[in-house]
């Protein structure tokens, strides 16, 4: 399996809203709006090929695997409110568009590719990093653990420490004895808080052979963020 961090993946992709008259002219825009998503599946989809560790052989041959310690690092500041994704005809926020890959990813309700055999936690990040969810093989506990993580409101708390996420994400790793363990860092954005570097906790990682992957979420440049207005109602 291929060792690869990366902070930041740009995309060429542009937000647009789908919330147009019926009779306006459909713009590569629209006809495109549904890429990130797109890609953010096919991104989890990689990931999983690779924890797989695919293999040839006949079809009589079974191969008894052990499961790996993985820890998913789920972004939660604030600008993963920002909504650059669309499900069906709704724009949705980064962190539940990477909610719904990891849900699938874990799950694998449907493509029936789940990780059932994995110990899997979760540890969150804004400004500081949390351990929301201890390694464990009650997926369905976990998924419901997730759901609960919100994107960070207080401004004291909505930055990206992704250094912190990552090195407490090892740390939470290292009290494992699985002999595979692998971080997954789901984020949008650059490190701009704590006191660890993402690539001096990405070394902690491989000095003891812990593999770090990235799913990567959001577009290029200015994204749609909501605002909360005067009567309670919500705009981008």
């Amino acid at each position: 399996m291929v060792y690869w961090l990366a902070i930041h993946i740009p995309s060429s992709v542009t937000y647009s809203s789908l919330v147009l008259p019926d009779s306006a002219q459909r713009t590569a825009r629209v006809y495109f709006s549904h890429l990130p998503a797109v890609l953010l599946s096919i991104a989890a989809l990689c990931i999983a090929f690779a924890l797989a560790g695919p293999r040839t052989g006949d079809a009589t041959t079974k191969v008894k695997r052990e499961g790996i310690a993985l820890i998913m690092a789920m972004d939660r500041s604030g600008s993963m409110d920002a909504r650059d994704f669309v499900e069906g005809d709704y724009s949705v926020s980064r962190l539940e568009a990477l909610k719904n890959v990891f849900r699938e990813f874990v799950l694998g309700e449907q493509t029936g590719n789940g990780r059932p055999n994995d110990l899997v936690g979760i540890v969150s990040f804004g400004t500081y990093a949390d351990g929301i969810c201890p390694l464990t093989l009650d997926h369905n506990n976990l998924v419901a653990i997730m759901d609960d993580i919100k994107v960070a409101t207080q401004q004291t708390e909505a930055a990206t420490a992704v250094g912190e996420g990552l090195a407490l994400s090892v740390e939470r790793l290292l009290q494992h004895e699985s002999k595979s363990k692998v971080i997954v860092l789901l984020t949008d954005g650059v490190n701009n808080a704590g006191v660890i570097q993402p690539l001096h906790a990405a070394d902690l990682a491989a000095a003891n052979d812990i593999k770090v992957y990235t799913i990567a979420a959001g577009i290029t440049g200015l994204a749609p963020m909501p605002v909360t207005m005067q009567d309670g109602s919500v705009s981008l």
